[in-house]
């Protein structure tokens, strides 16, 4: 089966907000063996919209539609819908109560009358209750082709392709899922895992790959093309051994783990807390640590000690260390690692100091240039790096970075043994 996937709002355009919808729906569509052909990024206006969804049900046996159900004026995808198919519009009375329901729940009083537009659908739509927002989705069939319409907030497509699009597919198309697996790589690059990858797959048959690089770290997407389960689950296993034992150290989970969530097991496995010492990062680590639920468990504290004054006196960095290395050094991010794990009490720290730019370097420290530190009992390891990019992306990529080597020192401090 094949879809398209039609995003609706003028904000998308003018790049004022990530659309996240697309990428959502377009995975759960590749669970369900659904091929996605073609997506678009549409205006809010009637003529546009009409035109894309007539030429997306020509092609596609689903189309699915997310944006422009609010109440404003701004709001068209009803109405390009309905132009569409040469439908008039009509006023779905039966939906009206839970509509009211919802606003007088909000605590809003009465509900305008500009809310009706939201219940105003093509006629002969099958609608779709909304359980997070007032604009109800609705679905239409055509030819063949069947037209899911929902709203563009991401929480509510959201959940309305959960609980409404999903079902309805498995019960009334053809679909099959796909079998999948992800690995997730961090400190190796795309071209690297390729050298290692031809011999890895050498006579390994019915498993498509596919690479996708982040900020930074490559996921790698193993897809078993086999009708049977059971077959397809030993393709995988066998392919995910293979990647395994050629890429080692690099791979630090599957499916949707974060390296954070690695790090706290480790963390709990050893039966330690973590103090975390920040300087150009600005809490970025501390928080990526503390972005895992149970957290509470490891993480001890967080120290950004921005100024040389700061590392002196919180953390103990001797004031006279600073002035001969610089604050950017090897020798205050041992520091900073060192007097944060002794002062917290704690047996693992880490610590970043850097030039996160887009000024201050020079050509001894330029910019990108980060020290960081991991301290592990009484052992620190002290690393120097230089990440490329804007000043998010250098953070960013400081952060991910110090992340994994704190994992490598964890597994190489528990005897090579992942958590």
């Amino acid at each position: 089966m094949r879809a398209e996937i039609l995003t609706v709002g003028a904000e998308l355009l003018a790049g004022d907000t990530l659309d996240t919808n697309f990428p959502f729906a377009a995975r759960r569509f590749a669970e369900l063996g659904i091929e996605v052909i073609r997506h678009q990024s549409l205006p809010d206006r009637e003529e546009a919209i009409a035109e894309a969804v007539r030429g997306a049900l020509e092609r596609a046996d689903v189309v699915l539609v997310t944006g422009g159900l609010g109440p404003t004026p701004d709001d068209r995808t009803r109405e390009g819908v309905a132009q569409a198919l040469g439908l008039k519009r009509i006023l779905y009375e039966e939906l009206r109560p839970a509509l009211e329901a919802r606003f007088a729940a909000y605590g809003k009083g009465r509900m305008p009358k500009e809310n009706l537009t939201q219940i105003t659908l093509p006629e002969g739509s099958m609608p779709l209750p909304n359980p997070a927002g007032t604009a109800p989705g609705f679905r239409l069939e055509r030819d063949g082709a069947v037209l899911f319409v929902l709203p563009g907030v991401p929480r509510e497509m959201q959940a309305l392709l959960e609980e409404a699009v999903v079902p309805w597919l498995r019960s009334h198309r053809p679909v099959r899922a796909r079998p999948t697996r992800v690995l997730r790589t961090q400190g190796i690059g795309e071209s690297q895992i390729l050298e290692r990858f031809g011999e890895a797959f050498r006579g390994l048959e019915g498993v498509e790959v596919g690479f996708y690089p982040k900020q930074p770290g490559v996921d790698i997407k193993l897809v078993a093309d086999d009708a049977d389960p059971a077959a397809a689950g030993k393709r995988l296993d066998e392919a995910e051994r293979r990647l395994c034992a050629a890429l080692g150290e690099f791979v630090y989970g599957t499916g949707s783990v974060s390296l954070a969530e690695v790090v706290g097991r480790l963390l709990l496995e050893r039966g330690a807390r973590i103090a975390v010492a920040e300087s150009c990062t600005g809490g970025a680590l501390a928080a990526e640590l503390l972005s895992v639920p149970g957290a509470s468990r490891y993480v001890e504290c967080a120290v950004v000690a921005y100024s040389n004054r700061a590392k002196s006196e919180w953390l103990g960095v001797p004031a006279e260390q600073i002035e001969r290395h610089g604050a950017v050094s090897e020798e205050v991010a041992r520091a900073m690692a060192g007097g944060v794990r002794d002062r917290a009490g704690v047996e693992v720290a880490v610590s970043t100091t850097g030039i996160a730019g887009p000024s201050g370097g020079t050509a001894e420290k330029p910019v990108g240039l980060v020290y960081s530190a991991v301290a592990v009992g009484e052992r620190v390891r002290v690393y120097r790096s230089r990440h490329p990019g804007s000043r998010e992306a250098v953070v960013r990529r400081a952060v991910m970075t110090d992340l994994n080597r704190l994992r490598l020192a964890l597994r190489e401090e528990a005897g090579g043994k992942e958590a």
